[in-house]
Protein backbone atom coordinates (compact mmCIF):
# COMPACT_ATOMS: atom_id res chain seq x y z
CA UNK A 1 0.00 0.00 0.00
CA UNK A 2 1.14 3.55 -1.05
CA UNK A 3 1.62 6.35 1.03
CA UNK A 4 -1.31 7.86 -0.22
CA UNK A 5 -3.89 5.32 -0.02
CA UNK A 6 -3.18 5.58 3.75
CA UNK A 7 -3.97 9.06 3.93
CA UNK A 8 -6.88 8.89 1.85
CA UNK A 9 -8.19 5.74 4.26
CA UNK A 10 -7.96 7.84 7.42
CA UNK A 11 -9.40 10.64 5.54
CA UNK A 12 -12.47 8.53 4.44
CA UNK A 13 -12.30 6.82 8.10
CA UNK A 14 -12.47 9.78 10.06
CA UNK A 15 -15.02 11.33 7.69
CA UNK A 16 -17.53 8.47 8.46
CA UNK A 17 -17.18 8.12 11.95
CA UNK A 18 -17.16 12.58 12.41
CA UNK A 19 -20.54 12.39 10.66
CA UNK A 20 -24.30 12.41 11.86
CA UNK A 21 -25.37 9.61 9.07
CA UNK A 22 -22.69 7.15 10.62
CA UNK A 23 -23.37 7.67 14.39
CA UNK A 24 -27.42 7.33 13.33
CA UNK A 25 -26.62 3.74 11.38
CA UNK A 26 -24.27 3.10 14.31
CA UNK A 27 -27.55 3.17 16.61
CA UNK A 28 -29.75 1.52 13.78
CA UNK A 29 -27.97 -1.40 13.49
CA UNK A 30 -27.74 -1.94 17.12
CA UNK A 31 -31.42 -1.82 17.57
CA UNK A 32 -31.83 -4.12 15.21
CA UNK A 33 -29.29 -6.06 16.35
CA UNK A 34 -30.89 -6.07 19.81
CA UNK A 35 -34.11 -7.06 18.54
CA UNK A 36 -33.00 -9.66 16.71
CA UNK A 37 -31.66 -11.15 19.91
CA UNK A 38 -34.71 -10.89 20.88
CA UNK A 39 -36.71 -12.53 18.26
CA UNK A 40 -34.38 -15.29 18.08
CA UNK A 41 -34.77 -16.01 22.02
CA UNK A 42 -38.86 -15.95 21.35
CA UNK A 43 -38.45 -18.45 18.87
CA UNK A 44 -36.50 -20.66 21.16
CA UNK A 45 -38.81 -20.34 24.24
CA UNK A 46 -41.65 -21.59 21.68
CA UNK A 47 -39.91 -24.69 21.45
CA UNK A 48 -38.04 -24.01 18.36
CA UNK A 49 -35.18 -26.93 17.97
CA UNK A 50 -34.55 -27.54 14.78
CA UNK A 51 -32.89 -24.15 13.58
CA UNK A 52 -29.71 -23.04 15.61
CA UNK A 53 -29.11 -19.43 16.77
CA UNK A 54 -27.16 -18.26 14.17
CA UNK A 55 -29.69 -19.51 11.60
CA UNK A 56 -32.78 -17.92 13.12
CA UNK A 57 -31.39 -14.66 13.68
CA UNK A 58 -29.75 -14.68 9.70
CA UNK A 59 -32.91 -15.85 8.42
CA UNK A 60 -35.11 -12.93 9.96
CA UNK A 61 -36.04 -11.00 7.37
CA UNK A 62 -35.63 -7.22 8.90
CA UNK A 63 -31.81 -8.37 9.24
CA UNK A 64 -31.69 -8.23 5.64
CA UNK A 65 -33.95 -5.54 4.55
CA UNK A 66 -31.66 -3.16 6.90
CA UNK A 67 -28.66 -4.25 5.16
CA UNK A 68 -29.86 -4.34 1.74
CA UNK A 69 -30.95 -0.19 2.49
CA UNK A 70 -27.82 0.05 5.13
CA UNK A 71 -25.62 -0.42 2.45
CA UNK A 72 -26.33 2.16 0.12
CA UNK A 73 -26.84 4.87 2.52
CA UNK A 74 -23.61 4.07 3.51
CA UNK A 75 -21.69 4.71 0.41
CA UNK A 76 -23.54 7.00 -1.65
CA UNK A 77 -21.75 9.74 -0.22
CA UNK A 78 -18.04 8.39 -1.16
CA UNK A 79 -17.83 9.60 -4.57
CA UNK A 80 -20.94 11.89 -4.88
CA UNK A 81 -20.25 14.30 -1.79
CA UNK A 82 -16.69 14.85 -4.37
CA UNK A 83 -18.55 16.02 -7.17
CA UNK A 84 -20.83 18.39 -4.71
CA UNK A 85 -17.54 20.17 -3.01
CA UNK A 86 -15.67 20.17 -5.94
CA UNK A 87 -12.81 17.96 -4.20
CA UNK A 88 -13.11 15.64 -7.20
CA UNK A 89 -10.75 17.96 -8.98
CA UNK A 90 -8.39 18.23 -6.69
CA UNK A 91 -8.34 13.98 -6.87
CA UNK A 92 -8.38 13.72 -10.64
CA UNK A 93 -5.57 16.22 -11.18
CA UNK A 94 -3.37 14.85 -7.97
CA UNK A 95 -0.54 12.89 -8.85
CA UNK A 96 -2.49 9.34 -7.14
CA UNK A 97 -3.07 6.91 -8.81
CA UNK A 98 -7.22 5.96 -9.13
CA UNK A 99 -6.30 2.87 -7.88
CA UNK A 100 -5.30 4.36 -4.59
CA UNK A 101 -8.77 6.68 -4.16
CA UNK A 102 -10.76 3.79 -4.90
CA UNK A 103 -9.44 1.22 -2.47
CA UNK A 104 -8.93 3.81 0.39
CA UNK A 105 -12.78 4.22 0.25
CA UNK A 106 -13.68 1.22 0.06
CA UNK A 107 -11.41 -0.03 2.74
CA UNK A 108 -12.62 2.87 4.89
CA UNK A 109 -16.17 2.17 4.21
CA UNK A 110 -15.61 -1.71 5.18
CA UNK A 111 -13.81 -0.48 8.13
CA UNK A 112 -16.76 1.42 8.71
CA UNK A 113 -19.29 -1.81 8.08
CA UNK A 114 -16.99 -4.15 10.05
CA UNK A 115 -17.24 -1.39 13.11
CA UNK A 116 -21.50 -2.17 12.62
CA UNK A 117 -21.12 -5.34 13.69
CA UNK A 118 -19.12 -5.01 16.89
CA UNK A 119 -22.52 -4.42 19.08
CA UNK A 120 -23.49 -8.52 18.16
CA UNK A 121 -20.37 -9.83 18.98
CA UNK A 122 -19.83 -7.80 22.39
CA UNK A 123 -23.25 -9.12 23.19
CA UNK A 124 -21.57 -12.62 24.22
CA UNK A 125 -19.40 -10.90 26.89
CA UNK A 126 -21.91 -8.75 28.30
CA UNK A 127 -24.31 -11.83 28.76
CA UNK A 128 -21.27 -13.31 30.32
CA UNK A 129 -20.13 -10.56 32.72
CA UNK A 130 -24.15 -9.91 33.67
CA UNK A 131 -24.78 -13.79 34.23
CA UNK A 132 -21.46 -14.99 35.71
CA UNK A 133 -21.84 -17.99 33.14
CA UNK A 134 -19.70 -19.05 29.81
CA UNK A 135 -21.64 -18.47 26.91
CA UNK A 136 -21.84 -22.12 25.26
CA UNK A 137 -20.68 -20.83 21.89
CA UNK A 138 -20.43 -22.99 18.31
CA UNK A 139 -17.22 -21.17 17.31
CA UNK A 140 -17.20 -23.10 13.59
CA UNK A 141 -20.73 -22.06 12.67
CA UNK A 142 -20.17 -18.40 14.02
CA UNK A 143 -17.07 -17.83 12.29
CA UNK A 144 -18.49 -19.06 9.49
CA UNK A 145 -21.63 -16.63 9.29
CA UNK A 146 -19.32 -13.84 10.08
CA UNK A 147 -17.44 -14.97 7.29
CA UNK A 148 -19.98 -14.78 4.94
CA UNK A 149 -21.01 -11.32 6.56
CA UNK A 150 -17.71 -9.85 5.39
CA UNK A 151 -17.97 -11.66 2.02
CA UNK A 152 -21.51 -10.49 1.62
CA UNK A 153 -21.04 -6.83 3.15
CA UNK A 154 -17.44 -6.39 0.45
CA UNK A 155 -19.56 -7.32 -2.32
CA UNK A 156 -22.36 -4.95 -1.84
CA UNK A 157 -19.96 -2.26 -0.40
CA UNK A 158 -18.12 -2.08 -3.89
CA UNK A 159 -21.80 -1.97 -5.31
CA UNK A 160 -22.69 0.93 -3.80
CA UNK A 161 -19.15 2.59 -4.10
CA UNK A 162 -19.85 1.69 -7.93
CA UNK A 163 -23.51 3.64 -7.55
CA UNK A 164 -21.55 6.59 -5.92
CA UNK A 165 -19.38 7.30 -8.99
CA UNK A 166 -22.18 7.11 -11.60
CA UNK A 167 -23.74 10.14 -10.22
CA UNK A 168 -23.33 13.79 -8.68
CA UNK A 169 -26.49 13.05 -6.30
CA UNK A 170 -26.17 11.32 -3.44
CA UNK A 171 -30.17 10.39 -3.83
CA UNK A 172 -29.60 9.00 -7.28
CA UNK A 173 -26.03 6.59 -6.02
CA UNK A 174 -28.32 5.47 -3.28
CA UNK A 175 -31.24 3.83 -5.31
CA UNK A 176 -28.75 2.49 -8.45
CA UNK A 177 -26.99 0.57 -5.78
CA UNK A 178 -29.93 -0.45 -3.56
CA UNK A 179 -31.69 -1.37 -7.20
CA UNK A 180 -28.68 -3.69 -7.97
CA UNK A 181 -28.04 -4.93 -4.47
CA UNK A 182 -32.22 -5.97 -4.47
CA UNK A 183 -32.23 -7.69 -7.72
CA UNK A 184 -29.35 -9.94 -6.87
CA UNK A 185 -31.04 -10.86 -3.55
CA UNK A 186 -34.27 -11.40 -4.81
CA UNK A 187 -32.93 -13.39 -7.78
CA UNK A 188 -32.30 -16.08 -5.69
CA UNK A 189 -35.76 -16.79 -4.84
CA UNK A 190 -36.44 -17.40 -8.74
CA UNK A 191 -34.63 -21.19 -7.55
CA UNK A 192 -38.54 -21.89 -6.45
CA UNK A 193 -40.05 -21.15 -9.43
CA UNK A 194 -38.14 -22.07 -12.27
CA UNK A 195 -38.75 -25.69 -13.50
CA UNK A 196 -34.91 -25.71 -15.52
CA UNK A 197 -32.58 -27.45 -13.52
CA UNK A 198 -29.86 -25.85 -14.90
CA UNK A 199 -31.76 -22.43 -14.05
CA UNK A 200 -32.36 -23.36 -10.64
CA UNK A 201 -28.85 -24.25 -9.69
CA UNK A 202 -27.47 -20.75 -11.09
CA UNK A 203 -29.88 -19.48 -9.07
CA UNK A 204 -29.17 -21.25 -5.97
CA UNK A 205 -25.72 -20.34 -6.85
CA UNK A 206 -26.35 -16.60 -5.80
CA UNK A 207 -29.33 -17.24 -2.99
CA UNK A 208 -27.65 -15.98 -0.28
CA UNK A 209 -30.35 -17.06 2.34
CA UNK A 210 -29.07 -20.56 0.72
CA UNK A 211 -25.63 -19.81 1.24
CA UNK A 212 -26.05 -18.00 4.89
CA UNK A 213 -27.84 -21.26 5.46
CA UNK A 214 -24.98 -23.52 5.13
CA UNK A 215 -22.65 -21.55 6.64
CA UNK A 216 -24.27 -20.93 10.24
CA UNK A 217 -24.76 -24.67 10.33
CA UNK A 218 -20.76 -24.77 10.24
CA UNK A 219 -20.60 -26.07 6.14
CA UNK A 220 -17.92 -24.21 4.40
CA UNK A 221 -18.42 -24.06 1.03
CA UNK A 222 -15.90 -22.40 -1.90
CA UNK A 223 -18.29 -20.86 -4.05
CA UNK A 224 -20.01 -18.10 -2.43
CA UNK A 225 -16.23 -17.32 -1.43
CA UNK A 226 -15.24 -17.28 -5.01
CA UNK A 227 -18.33 -15.69 -6.23
CA UNK A 228 -18.49 -12.95 -3.76
CA UNK A 229 -14.58 -12.11 -4.04
CA UNK A 230 -14.98 -12.20 -7.94
CA UNK A 231 -17.91 -9.75 -7.65
CA UNK A 232 -16.25 -7.35 -5.50
CA UNK A 233 -13.12 -7.35 -7.53
CA UNK A 234 -15.56 -6.66 -10.60
CA UNK A 235 -17.19 -3.78 -9.51
CA UNK A 236 -14.12 -2.23 -8.06
CA UNK A 237 -12.82 -2.57 -11.86
CA UNK A 238 -15.48 -1.07 -13.12
CA UNK A 239 -15.73 1.84 -10.63
CA UNK A 240 -11.59 2.58 -11.78
CA UNK A 241 -13.26 2.84 -15.13
CA UNK A 242 -15.69 4.96 -14.71
CA UNK A 243 -13.10 7.46 -12.60
CA UNK A 244 -10.47 7.18 -15.55
CA UNK A 245 -12.68 7.88 -17.82
CA UNK A 246 -13.69 11.09 -16.14
CA UNK A 247 -10.05 12.07 -15.52
CA UNK A 248 -9.48 11.71 -19.64
CA UNK A 249 -12.67 13.99 -19.74
CA UNK A 250 -11.19 16.44 -17.17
Amino acid sequence: MTRAFWILWKRETGALLLSPIGWVLLTCMALVNGFSFSQCVSYLGNGVREFTVMQIYFYLFHFWFVLIVLVPVLTMRLFSEEYKTGTIEMLLTAPVRDGDVILAKFCGVLAFYLLLWVPSLAGLGVFQAVTGNTVPVAWVPLGLSYLMVLLIGMFYLSIGLFGSVLSRNQAVSAMISFTIIALLFFAGFLSYLVPDPGWREAFNYIFILEQMRAFSMGLFDSRPVVFYLTGTAFFLLLTQRVMAGRRLKG
